[in-house]
């Protein structure tokens, strides 16, 4: 933790829900963050974790190998455990969007 005991995120935008799912259980365990970076995709997230902008959460499948994580500190809240569903095809689903649920569902198989 910083020595002003702010701690500095490295984030994807407000529309990603893992970025506004972060900001509530900071906020709702009561730790000083601030946006230190807002990155528009992964690749710029991973290049910000990099250059040590600051610290993030991700799903563990977007962890880059060069990640070390940031343990030993109590005032962060835990994290659950989170599964990931395919929902099933919908009427008037476009060609795209079946063809990367079958390549997901064939990914997870």
């Amino acid at each position: 933790m910083p020595g002003d005991g702010v701690l500095p995120l490295v984030v994807l935008p407000n529309t990603c829900s893992l970025q506004r799912f972060i900001v509530a259980k900071l906020n709702a365990h009561r730790v000083h963050f601030k946006i230190a970076h807002s990155a528009s995709g992964v690749g710029g997230l991973h290049l910000a974790l990099a250059a040590g902008l600051g610290v993030t959460c991700l799903n563990t499948s977007s962890v880059p190998e060069s990640a070390v994580a940031f343990t030993g500190i109590p005032r962060l809240p835990p994290l659950p455990e989170v599964e990931f569903r395919l929902a099933p095809p919908r009427t008037g689903e476009t060609a795209v969007i079946s063809e990367v649920t079958d390549m997901l569902a064939e990914q997870f198989s």
